[in-house]
């Protein structure tokens, strides 16, 4: 079976907590990726999709100019080490209902495996 530190497609920038939502959506868009790690005092504390704010900010009519990531993020952190599977990964992010999981090896954060990553494989072993 693939392991999953073959399909990681997603660099690992990060963003802190108390950083605008608008921030963030400009650092995700000139980057063009779609998940921020969130990184206070040398740790990653958790992760800032697109779809936390497009979902979050908007129920909860969030203005983006002012609103913190914290107040959208996705925490704790899911984590899979990069010798597992690709199946692994989908069961996790199955039972977890998240689309992004931080990979690690020896507990250190390699990338991100997002679902798109993972339909990408999917399509690449048919």
């Amino acid at each position: 079976m693939d392991k999953v530190h073959k399909y990681i497609a997603e660099s690992l920038l990060s963003i802190g907590p108390s950083a605008s939502l608008l921030d963030a959506i400009r650092m995700m868009s000139e980057n063009e990726i779609h998940s921020l790690m969130v990184e206070e005092g040398g740790e990653y504390i958790g992760i800032l999709t697109s779809h936390d704010i497009s979902r979050k900010a908007v129920t909860m009519n969030l203005d983006i100019e002012i609103a913190k990531v914290s107040e959208v993020m996705t925490f704790p952190l899911i984590k899979l080490d990069a010798e597992k599977s690709m199946t692994d990964a989908a069961e996790i992010m199955r039972e977890k209902g998240v689309h992004h999981l931080l990979i690690t090896e020896n507990d250190q954060p390699l990338g991100i495996l997002s679902i798109n990553d993972y339909i990408d494989y999917l399509v690449a072993t048919l």
